[in-house]
């Protein structure tokens, strides 16, 4: 890829016409992508937990917020490279896992949600 003038008004990067381009149309930019909405990286927030002299509870409570944030999971998952075709894999299985649920809590009837 070649790069535009850095002065450039938009500050974009553009190939010249006539170049190998990826066929998209869009400029390239050096900054790091936006998360999509669903995307798991897209966290923000800080995670408060408060310490009334008993160090141990607050350790149990904040554990507990981790893992059902999903921190050690994806931590877990991070730990070896996951090809894209398992990656692909795998979501398609916890979807289908999750809606399998989401069927049998709405077979189930109304009730505590």
């Amino acid at each position: 890829m070649v790069v535009g003038d850095m002065n450039d008004e938009t500050g974009s990067e553009r190939a010249p016409k006539g170049s190998a381009d990826t066929g998209t149309g869009a400029p390239r930019s050096r900054e790091p992508r936006a998360a999509a909405p669903g995307d798991d990286r897209a966290r923000a927030g800080a995670m408060e937990v408060v310490v009334s002299h008993n160090i141990e509870k607050a350790m149990k409570i904040l554990k507990r917020k981790l893992i059902k944030e999903g921190l050690f999971k994806e931590l877990k998952a991070r730990k070896y490279y996951e090809k894209p075709s398992e990656r692909r894999k795998r979501k398609e299985k916890e979807s289908r896992k999750k809606q399998r649920k989401e069927e049998a809590r709405l077979r189930k009837g109304p009730g505590l949600m």
